[in-house]
């Protein structure tokens, strides 16, 4: 059976929690000092953990190399390991499990990890295959992870099915899964099966009621620039202001879009950058809106 203290201590650990974005210098090299500054303005309120290099963190254009960096760098600058997590990708299992070995042993928080993304119509058997490899590639100290669904982008659905297989054959490893596929009754079934473990909203709209029913919280990127309101509904209490910062956010494109109000609100015009294949956003009179509504209790 898992060790329900520790899978606790994640729950705990990941109520609000952020998916960092990335500042990036013009010649696409990360800006350590600005990310380790943004980290810690989200420490001062309140937010307990950050996850680095997940989707609004555009890991995936990020060479794993710079990425490995990721614990040294930010300690550097003050940033202790065990309020980091990180997200890890790869094809192969073998990659995959050696950069979740070295996260790890720099005192990773947590690993987010995505499945293989490359290949399509895969079974649950071949991807429960692939995530066992990535495990015992990463060695007995693997522990901590986060098993990342969103199939919007990989093409491979996390279910409770994939859960309840890989829980058995790794209980000491697989301590919660992210579900930002956006469908309710997905993040609906993911509580009712496997609520000792830290379940994790990756729509924020869905947040508060995915908390009542026994969600761990989240890992958002709205967070980056609405603390405060992640927070709320990370305690399940309802927000009406949610809904409107979503449909702005997914209305144009969401990282772009997302860098640029964060950018407006700490009146730093470098956090819009982005990296390619994902372009500058340019946002309208609406964001104006938004941004009032996020500040309406910071």
């Amino acid at each position: 059976m898992p060790d329900d203290n520790r899978k606790e201590t994640l729950r705990d650990r990941f109520g609000a929690s952020v998916a960092l974005a990335t500042p990036f210098y013009a010649n696409g090299d990360i800006d350590w000092a600005r990310f380790a500054a943004h980290a810690d303005r989200l420490f001062a309120q309140g937010i307990g953990v950050v996850t680095a290099f997940g989707t609004t963190g555009e890991g995936a254009s990020i060479d794993p190399q710079v990425r490995a960096r990721l614990f040294e760098e930010m300690g550097l600058r003050g940033i202790a390991p065990e309020r980091l997590a990180t997200c890890v990708y790869g094809c192969s299992p073998a990659e995959t499990g050696r950069d979740m070995a070295r996260a790890l042993e720099a005192g990773a928080a947590a690993i987010l990890l995505e499945p293989p993304f490359y290949y399509t119509d895969v079974t649950d058997d071949g991807v429960c295959r692939w995530f066992s490899e990535a495990f015992e590639s990463a060695g007995t100290a693997c522990r901590d992870v986060i098993l990342y669904n969103i199939p919007q982008l990989t093409d491979v659905t996390i279910g409770p099915e994939l859960v309840s297989k890989l829980r058995e054959a790794f209980p000491q490893v697989v301590a919660g899964v992210k579900d930002s596929s956006g469908n309710w009754d997905h993040t609906a079934r993911l509580i009712a099966e496997h609520k000792d473990l830290a379940i994790l909203v990756g729509h924020e709209g869905h947040l508060a009621r995915a908390v009542r029913l026994g969600a761990s919280g989240t890992i958002c990127g709205v967070g980056n620039f609405a603390p405060e309101l992640i927070k709320k509904l990370a305690r399940g209490e309802n927000d009406p202001r949610i809904n409107t910062i979503i449909e702005y956010i997914l209305a144009n494109p969401v990282v772009p879009a997302l860098k640029a109000l964060l950018a407006a609100q700490v009146g730093d015009p470098e956090w819009a950058r982005v990296k390619p294949p994902l372009v500058d956003f340019h946002p309208g009179p609406k964001s104006s809106e938004i941004l009032t509504l996020a500040r309406q209790d910071q």
